[in-house]
């Protein structure tokens, strides 16, 4: 039958995959992706607006910008289960002749995301372990070449996405309606029960990148959330006691030894004090990103799991149910990049006063120059000569 006399019906023009991918698609995810995008470009401009930027808040505005771009590129995914958007040409013809190539880039922004909130994890690790390392500027040099390598290195273990399907496309009905079909390139079935004319050396690549990924975007990145996540947890609870166990130490040595000189009382004080001020902001920021690799976790880790049991196991008896069951995972994918805006507003006071002072200063034309910098005065004793000298600092904590 001649292809141009031949036309399909609303059912089978449909380009989604099963009712659930329909109602998430058109239902629940413009609304979440509204907010998740405005959420996100929020918490950039909350993260940017220290005139110091430590390492965590760098990777965590990275961490937003990628949330981003997933959300932007799942758009025109999200407008294919629109019966409006659907049958018409001028946007199902491009989005057919894109979408391997769209799913790609939200791979390489995921997984770009995943190793970016390890950065962070390590980092505040190691940040809360050794309070000084937190002094250290980090070189802007060493951090875009490392971002650089990260976003290459990604691009490389995704890039396989690009040819990991060959889509077919043919025009009926008298060329007003499109229908695509897309095969895997290492399959053994093919188009019209042909033999598979992709190379060995295309099949061969397609399988072991696909193994690379399941192994370092997922696998590998989750078992170093969990640890990292595990130890953060753990010193933060730590040292959540310390100031108060410090203090109480030294007040009850002071009680046995007798009044000691007021100057010196003062000055003790002052420096536990301080101390006190700087734990705590450790602590908060400590709180903040273990809350923001918690949430992330929660919702990648069922994706992956899905992914790699898949990987390992075809069982073409449970087919609608697998779709089923990788959509609503997908899904809890995007709804974790929508959260990390709700994360940092529930666990952060400091990020909630910033975000605040940013809206009023949008929305009541604040100039520049009255932005509120956050100042820590810290008094510095002298050996020399018992005298004190105030100083103050910009405060180089983040979130």
């Amino acid at each position: 039958m001649d292809p141009a006399f031949k036309c399909f019906s609303d059912d089978q023009l449909r380009l989604s995959g099963s009712q659930l991918e329909t109602f998430l698609n058109t239902v629940v995810f413009p609304p979440l992706c509204a907010f998740g995008i405005v959420g996100n470009t929020l918490t950039i401009m909350v993260l940017i607006s220290n005139d110091l930027m430590s390492r965590a808040n760098i990777f965590l505005t990275c961490l937003a910008i990628c949330d981003v771009c997933l959300l932007i590129l799942m758009i025109p995914h999200s407008m294919a289960h629109f019966d409006y958007f659907a049958f018409r040409l001028f946007f199902r013809y491009p989005y057919l002749r894109s979408k391997i190539h769209l799913f790609a880039l939200a791979n390489w922004t995921s997984a770009v995301s995943i190793w970016l909130v390890v950065g962070v994890c390590f980092e505040r690790v190691i940040g809360v372990r050794s309070p000084l390392h937190r002094l250290v500027v980090p070189s802007k040099r060493r951090l875009v070449a490392g971002l650089l390598l990260l976003l290459t290195a990604c691009a490389a273990l995704t890039c396989y996405n690009h040819v990991s399907q060959q889509c077919f496309m043919k025009v009926f009905c008298h060329e007003t309606q499109w229908i695509a079909k897309c095969v895997d390139v290492t399959s053994n079935g093919w188009q019209s029960n042909s033999t598979n004319p992709s190379s060995q050396l295309l099949r061969q690549y397609v399988k072991w990148m696909r193994a690379a990924n399941v192994a370092l975007v997922v696998v590998i990145p989750l078992v170093f959330l969990v640890v990292l996540n595990s130890m953060l947890m753990y010193y933060v609870k730590k040292r959540s006691f310390f100031p108060h166990e410090s203090l109480t130490k030294v007040t009850r040595r002071m009680q046995r030894e007798g009044q000691a000189k007021l100057p010196f009382v003062t000055t003790l004080f002052r420096r536990h004090s301080d101390q006190l001020i700087q734990q705590k902001t450790e602590h908060r920021v400590a709180v903040t990103v273990c809350a923001v690799v918690t949430s992330f976790t929660i919702t990648q880790a069922p994706s992956a799991v899905v992914l790699f049991w898949r990987t390992l196991w075809v069982d073409r008896q449970f087919e609608g149910e697998w779709y089923d069951l990788e959509v609503v995972t997908s899904f809890l994918v995007i709804f974790g990049k929508c959260l990390n805006f709700v994360v940092f507003c529930l666990s952060s006071d400091n990020f909630r006063q910033k975000l605040l002072f940013i809206l009023r200063a949008r929305c009541g034309g604040i100039s520049e120059e009255k932005r509120c910098h956050s100042v820590i005065t810290t008094y510095t004793r002298c050996d020399s000569r018992d005298s004190r000298i105030l100083s103050t600092k910009k405060s180089f904590q983040s979130i």
